[in-house]
């Protein structure tokens, strides 16, 4: 009988990550918070931004259309129906306002300045109040465009123009930065817009960390 025993295989080498906080040590992660419809308007803003290098957004060019101004058109028409509705139900948990009239008598029982939103394209000079309109009680035109390239595109598709792009993709910058308002004030939404910004008043542009909303007080950053 043999009494030497055999030999046996080294332990597992251990491999200990290098660099990689563990959670005993410094806690659960904090996840930074998601804006979705910020998100989907940042990409409808950059299509309509790409525009931009084949047609210059100047007045004489306002009625050109094509193809891709009726896609950005209706895409951001959708939309603005989805935030509209969203933003309703923030002001009124029990609102049922499904169309354009409904959302205008909702959203101005809440917010009476939100039409006066003044909307600027510094890099072209060009500034849009998508939803004056509705100071008179009006659809806006814009609007009106879009139901009739959707339902009737082959008598209107002229109405999918560069100016109706620009306005429905204003219309919902307008709409999110309400819905999103304490975002906004807070300074978290991220990456900015582009293409498009925000007046303060006629001749002055907003500053990054300084946005303002007609209906709502100005908060002091920091506090």
């Amino acid at each position: 009988m043999n009494d030497e025993q055999e030999p046996q295989p080294p332990p597992p080498q251990v491999i200990k990550a290098v660099g990689i906080p563990s959670a005993e040590a410094f806690g659960t992660p904090t996840l930074l918070k998601s804006y979705p419809y910020w998100q989907y308007f940042l990409a409808l803003e950059s299509d309509l931004d790409a525009t931009t290098r084949y047609v210059e957004p100047a007045r004489r060019n306002f009625a050109t259309y094509s193809i891709e101004f009726a896609r950005i058109l209706l895409s951001a028409g959708a939309e603005v129906d989805v935030v509209a509705q969203v933003l309703c139900r923030r002001i009124d948990p029990t609102s049922t306002a499904v169309n354009i009239q409904l959302y205008r008598e909702k959203i101005l029982s809440a917010f009476p300045r939100f039409p006066t939103m003044r909307v600027v394209v510094p890099r072209f000079a060009l500034l849009f109040e998508p939803w004056r309109d509705w100071e008179r009680g009006e659809t806006p035109l814009w609007w009106r465009s879009h139901n009739k390239v959707k339902h009737e595109r082959d008598a209107y598709f002229q109405d999918a123009s560069l100016e109706n792009a620009f306005l429905a993709v204003a219309g919902l910058f307008c709409l999110v930065l309400y819905f999103y308002q304490p975002a906004l004030y807070s300074n978290e939404l991220k990456p900015w817009a582009r293409l498009l910004t925000l007046e303060k008043e006629p001749g002055y542009l907003m500053l990054e960390q300084n946005y303002e909303l007609p209906d709502f007080t100005s908060t002091p950053r920091g506090t």
